[in-house]
Order: C-alpha cells, then sequence, then structure tokens
C-alpha cells in the first residue's frame, strides 16, 4: 500500500480544500494592491473613490480568511475520520497478521504505531493542501503582482533571496534525511522502553531488577537525545541561518537599500515601493512557512509508510468455516512438523503425535525445549515451516480462524485482564451473554466467592475501585473465560506457574471442572499435576524423545524418569 492509498478516503476534501485555499490565497493579496492604489493616489493628489479600494480591501481580506478557515476544516474533519479508520485497520491489520508476530512486537512498538504515527499523519491530509497551497499560490500571486509594479526590482530580489536559500538550504539539508531516519528509530526504541519500565515495574521491583530497567530507557533516552542534538546542531543550524535572513528586518535591510536607489534615479515612483515593502516581507515568510511545513512532513511521510506497510502486511490465509468439528472432532494431531521463528534455525523438529478427543496430553521437558511454541502452533499463532497440525482431522490452514478459534481455548501463565469489569472480563468475546452464564463460569473457576467481596461484585473495575487481584485470583478469571468459550480442546501453559499454595489448589479445581469431556493440552513443570494423563510427552530441544504413561516412562529409565526422581528429591527437601 502506497501513501497515496492510505490517504485515499481523504483525497476529496484535501482537493476541494486545495482549491479554496487557493482562490483565499488569491484574494489574500488584492489588500495589499489596494493599500499601494491608495498610497499612490493619497501621494499624487488624486484621492476620487479611495473608498472604494478601501472596500475592497476589506471585503478580500474577509473573503481570504473565510474561505481559509472553511477549507481547513474541511480536512481537519477528514483527517480525525481517517484517523479513526487507520487505529481501526491497524488493529484489524494486527488481528489478520502471524499472532506470534504480534506476540513478538514491543507494546511500545505497537502503541507507536496505532497511536503515535496515525496522528503523525495530520500534517499531510489536515495542513498539506491548505497551508501549502495557500503558502505556494500566495507567494506565486505576490511575485505576479510585483513583478507588474516593476520587474527589474523584483527580479533583482528574486536572486538575491535564491542565492541566501542556496547556500543556507545546503547547509541545513545535508544530513536530514539519515538524521530524520536515525530520529524515527530512536523514538521507537524510547517509546518501546518506556512502556517496558512501566508494564513491567513490579517484577523489576521484586527481581531488584529496577535499576537494570531504567538503565535501558536512560540508553534509549540518551540515543534519543544524542540523536535530537545532532539534528539540531546540523539541520537546526542550518535552518536559523535561514530563518535569519528571511526575518522581516533582514528582508527590509535589502528592500530598502533597492527601494532607495531605483527612486533616487526615477526608475519607479515612491508610491510602488510599497507593495515591496508589504509583499516583499510576506515572500520570505511564505517560504518559511513552507520550509516548517516540509519539515512536519518529512515526519508524517515516515509514520505513514509505516502505517502503510503494517495495514499492506501479508495477512495469514484462511479457509473456509465449517459446519461441523470436522471428521475427527476434538481431536489434534502433529504430523512431522518442523517450526522455527527464524527459518533457518528450527525450535521444533519432526515432531509427530496425536491427542484424541476426550483425553490429556501433558508437554514436559526442559525450560526452552519448544513446549508452548507447539501449543501456538496449535491455535495457529504460526504457521509450521514443515508437516501438517490437524484440528478435527482438519488441517489447521484449510479452516477459517473463527472455526479454529471456536474450537480451541487457551489458558496462558502470562495472564491479560482488561481494565473493565470483572463480568467483562469473563465474557471477553461474547456480547450480550446473560448473566447467569457469567456466574456460572466464574462458579466453575472457583472465583465466584471471591469476586462478591469486591467492592462492587461483578461490577468491579479491575485494577481500580479496590478491584485488586492476586495472580492465582486473576489466572481463575481467565480460566472462566475459557469455560464460558466452551470449545472441546483446552490448552493449558503452565496455569498454576503464578499461583500460591492455596490459589493452586482452588486452580486445579477449575481445571478439573474445565477439562471434563475436553481435549487437553497442558505444559507443566510440575510432574506430580500430569502424572495421571492419558500420554506424557517429553520436549527437549524441540525434538520428542519419549512419549508414554507416566508408568511406563518411570519404567524406561529415560529423560522423565530422572526428571521425576530430581523433583522427588526437591520435594522431600522441602518437606523437611
Amino acid at each position: 500500500m502506497t501513501i497515496g492509498e492510505l490517504i485515499s478516503p481523504s483525497k476529496k476534501a484535501m482537493v476541494v480544500t486545495g482549491i479554496m485555499t487557493g482562490v483565499a490565497a488569491v484574494f489574500s493579496v488584492v489588500p495589499y494592491i489596494a493599500l499601494t492604489e491608495i498610497a499612490v493616489r493619497w501621494m499624487g493628489g488624486t484621492r476620487d473613490r479611495l473608498w472604494m479600494w478601501a472596500i475592497f480591501a476589506i471585503g478580500a481580506a474577509l473573503v481570504s480568511q473565510f474561505l481559509y478557515s472553511i477549507g481547513l476544516g474541511l480536512t481537519h474533519v477528514a483527517e480525525a475520520k481517517l484517523r479513526h479508520a487507520l487505529r481501526k485497520d491497524l488493529v484489524r491489520s494486527l488481528g489478520r497478521i502471524p499472532l506470534g508476530r504480534v506476540d513478538q512486537t514491543s507494546s511500545g512498538s505497537i502503541r507507536k504505531m496505532v497511536v503515535d504515527d496515525t496522528a503523525s499523519i495530520h500534517t499531510i491530509v489536515a495542513h498539506l493542501a491548505g497551508d501549502a497551497t495557500f503558502a505556494g499560490v500566495s507567494l506565486i500571486g505576490g511575485f505576479a503582482y510585483l513583478l507588474w509594479v516593476d520587474w527589474v526590482f523584483s527580479l533583482v530580489l528574486i536572486v538575491l533571496w535564491a542565492l541566501i536559500l542556496a547556500v543556507t538550504g545546503a547547509i541545513a539539508n545535508a544530513h536530514a534525511t539519515e538524521i530524520m531516519n536515525k530520529f524515527s528509530a530512536a523514538q521507537t526504541r524510547l517509546s518501546a522502553a518506556a512502556v517496558e519500565m512501566v508494564e513491567g515495574i513490579k517484577e523489576f521491583k521484586n527481581f531488584q531488577a529496577a535499576d537494570s530497567a531504567r538503565t535501558r530507557f536512560n540508553d534509549a533516552r540518551q540515543s534519543f537525545s544524542d540523536i535530537s542534538y545532532d539534528w539540531t546542531n546540523k539541520f537546526g543550524r542550518g535552518m536559523s541561518i535561514t530563518y535569519a535572513f528571511l526575518h522581516p528586518g533582514s528582508v527590509i535591510a535589502t528592500v530598502a537599500p533597492l527601494a532607495v536607489l531605483f527612486v533616487h534615479k526615477g526608475w519607479m515612483e515612491v508610491g510602488y515601493t510599497l507593495p515591496f515593502f508589504m509583499i516583499g516581507i510576506g515572500i520570505p515568510s511564505g517560504l518559511m512557512q513552507l520550509v516548517s511545513l516540509m519539515q512536519h512532513l518529512y515526519e508524517a511521510r515516515q509514520a505513514a509508510q509505516d502505517t502503510a506497510e503494517l495495514i499492506s502486511a501479508e495477512p495469514m490465509s484462511e479457509g473456509e468455516t465449517l459446519s461441523d468439528d470436522g471428521p475427527q472432532p476434538g481431536s489434534v494431531k502433529f504430523d512431522n512438523v518442523t517450526f522455527g521463528y527464524d527459518a533457518d534455525n528450527p525450535v521444533i523438529h519432526g515432531i509427530s503425535f496425536t491427542a484424541q478427543a476426550g483425553t490429556v496430553t501433558a508437554l514436559v521437558g526442559p525450560s526452552g525445549g519448544g513446549k508452548t511454541t507447539l501449543a501456538r502452533l496449535i491455535a495457529r499463532f504460526y504457521d509450521p515451516d514443515s508437516g501438517t497440525v490437524r484440528i478435527g482431522g482438519v488441517d489447521v490452514r484449510e479452516v477459517s480462524f473463527e472455526w479454529l478459534l471456536s474450537r480451541v481455548a487457551i489458558v496462558f501463565q502470562d495472564i491479560a485482564l482488561a481494565h473493565d469489569t470483572v463480568a467483562q472480563n469473563i465474557a471477553l468475546g461474547h456480547e450480550n451473554i446473560p448473566f447467569e452464564k457469567i456466574e456460572e463460569a466464574a462458579r466453575a473457576a472457583c472465583i465466584h466467592d471471591r469476586i462478591m467481596r469486591l467492592p462492587h461484585g461483578y461490577d468491579t473495575v479491575i485494577g481500580s475501585e479496590g478491584g485488586f487481584l492476586s495472580g492465582g485470583e486473576r489466572q481463575r478469571i481467565t480460566i472462566a473465560r475459557a469455560y464460558l468459550h466452551d470449545a472441546p480442546i483446552l490448552i493449558l501453559d503452565e496455569a498454576t506457574a503464578q499461583a500460591d499454595p492455596q490459589s493452586e489448589r482452588a486452580i486445579h479445581q477449575a481445571l478439573s471442572a474445565l477439562s471434563v469431556g475436553r481435549t487437553v493440552i497442558i505444559i507443566a513443570h510440575r510432574l506430580a499435576t500430569v502424572a495421571n494423563a492419558d500420554q506424557i510427552l517429553v520436549i527437549e530441544e524441540g525434538t520428542l524423545i519419549e512419549a508414554g504413561r507416566h508408568n511406563e516412562l518411570i519404567q524406561r529409565g529415560g529423560t522423565y524418569a530422572a526428571l521425576w526422581q530430581a523433583q522427588q528429591i526437591e520435594s522431600y527437601v522441602e518437606e523437611q
């Protein structure tokens, strides 16, 4: 998607605004013409009908301001609508691209794209057509009038100003593109570091890592400051010199000697020097406005380019929504699946297994072995590089996301609750659902009694109004959400990882109720919690090295048996 395609919904308003502000610019020159004619007639002793020129001046000024204001109003409204639409498109795009890509993108980067970049596009839509057209036509119209008054005087001024602009512009733009690219990248890093520090402040403090978080933020801040200083030193210095030469005082200093010379030589009347002092000052001011607009426009174009790239990112392909649960309802099957976040470095190597409907399959093994990656492949956070993942006997790439995600409920160890009521958090994705269903899900998740102790019960906003929940309680809210989702396949990724012993018992009770009649894929670190699983898969370094029931694996004396023995010794030591 090009930038033009991105802002296409606003093009009609921009064209209309360009026409209106162009006409407004023409009218803006009329008052100067009128004042010049009044001055010439007054000094020449011909004072008839001066009031007509005064009316022209006042009328033209009013018409110019009216057209300009209405024109900019149109593009501002169009920009507000476009920004709203772009943010919807961005969020929609985030839902269409691989979920894994979203998961790997920092919150700060996403915030910049959705909030900051869409706001930066304001300059292109709201001001480019209006301000640029007004400034450009004003410059052309004003200079055309000056040429009509005295073309020799006008050309001398233009040559002088052109030389000044050429020199100062070369100084200002020597490193502009390179610095602006660095500036944009540094801004993204700073935003990401700030969001990371704020979102993770509890964990940073808990593990006495606040200094480390501050260090990353300070490094990003320092880099941003250094680039900002570099921009000011190289680009800003040239712009300051340019503005100094185009300042009204400097312009008068160039116009006045020429005016004296031309009047002294009898080349022009005194009265006709007036427009060179009035419009002559306006021409450099208009140029400065255009230069300033171009600076903002460059940043806006960068933001628009990033936004266009995300919106036009290739979405994950999807098939049709099936009318049933597939030929093998509730089953999960991996067929020689290989996957890597980097295609040249696989983290899953040729794994095959089947989880029959209504059974419990446990994924265990050392940390970093690929267990969570397998779970996310089931929900199609990513597509395998080779092999096939099937749900209900159907390749997950051949069905719609709606069908797939209606068959899979996921309870991750990373708890994601919205700043909303408890009821809305449980009912996520279900509109107009009866309250009785929400309460039923909460009771099944063993969290109803705790909710009723909150200040406003189910209407309590989580994170405020006293709605603060422990990690285990928040986990049970997500379990209630999964219960309400009522999917035939349940994925549990270390669901008790953040729970205290009391909450862990409640969570196990909730998961037992939730698992009845469902196909369960559970990732567990504590092997005792999955000893009764129908099958246990031992994953190490992305490879399935053992599979079987608990007793079978113990008898083999392999990796699972070693992990079990180590945990038994650890539990014994803790009890002592």
